[in-house]
């Protein structure tokens, strides 16, 4: 089974890459995604300044497309571009970070569905605290690199995610009604480290406040060590 897997360096592509290749998969090449929309609520935005660190990371081919910043241009450019994938790769299957967001589900898997692809979403659904959980235990490492939403603060951008920053974290989400994995958009994320890199993602920047509840990390420098 050849697959294609939707790839951001988040979290949660991160770990379904990871997923799809302890299950045996065959993952012939990965897809990165840069929207144009800032507010995209199908792709994340967020650190795909360094996209081009991808492949060294993983090993795996990163084929890297732009994308239309309207929303209703985001599914058919999908769909075209899965087409070309599908015929450069002789690809099965297709996978994504998909968790929680029908909105994100359905247009994925109608992308796949188009162009005769399975679509595999081996996250969906998973309970949000313990998946937060088994991220550290099986070796995940990230930082968060935007916010938006209440309890949130700049001085947890560009930080490792540990287990007493977890814990900090998830007491945001007990106050606030946030979800706990960031499935509401309260959060995006970068992995630097996992079991399945070839090293590990060395990031410095600065953070910028965007609004009283919103602010982002922007990386300018990034290295594989």
């Amino acid at each position: 089974m050849r697959v294609l897997c939707l790839f951001s360096g988040g979290k949660d592509s991160c770990y379904a890459l990871h997923k799809m290749l302890t299950s045996g998969f065959d993952v012939v090449a990965l897809l990165t995604i840069r929207s144009k929309n800032p507010d995209s609520w199908l792709y994340q935005v967020p650190g795909m300044e360094i996209s081009h660190l991808f492949e060294e990371l993983t090993g795996i081919p990163v084929e890297i497309f732009d994308s239309p910043k309207d929303p209703d241009d985001e599914e058919g450019e999908l769909s075209r571009i899965l087409r070309v994938l599908r015929s450069k790769y002789h690809l099965d299957a297709v996978c994504s970070g998909a968790f929680l967001s029908d909105y994100q589900r359905m247009r994925f898997t109608s992308a796949a569905y188009d162009n005769e692809l399975i679509s595999y979403t081996p996250l969906w659904r998973k309970d949000g605290r313990r998946y937060m959980s088994e991220l550290i235990e099986q070796g995940f490492s990230y930082i968060l690199l935007s916010y938006a939403s209440a309890g949130f603060s700049p001085d947890l951008l560009g930080k490792e995610v540990d287990g007493p920053l977890l814990e900090k974290l998830l007491a945001i989400s007990d106050r606030w009604g946030s979800h706990p994995a960031f499935e509401g958009g309260e959060a995006e994320t970068l992995v630097i480290r996992a079991p399945l890199y070839r090293g590990s993602l060395e990031v410095s920047g600065r953070v910028e406040q965007e609004g009283e509840y919103n602010a982002r990390f922007i990386v300018e420098e990034a290295r594989v060590t």
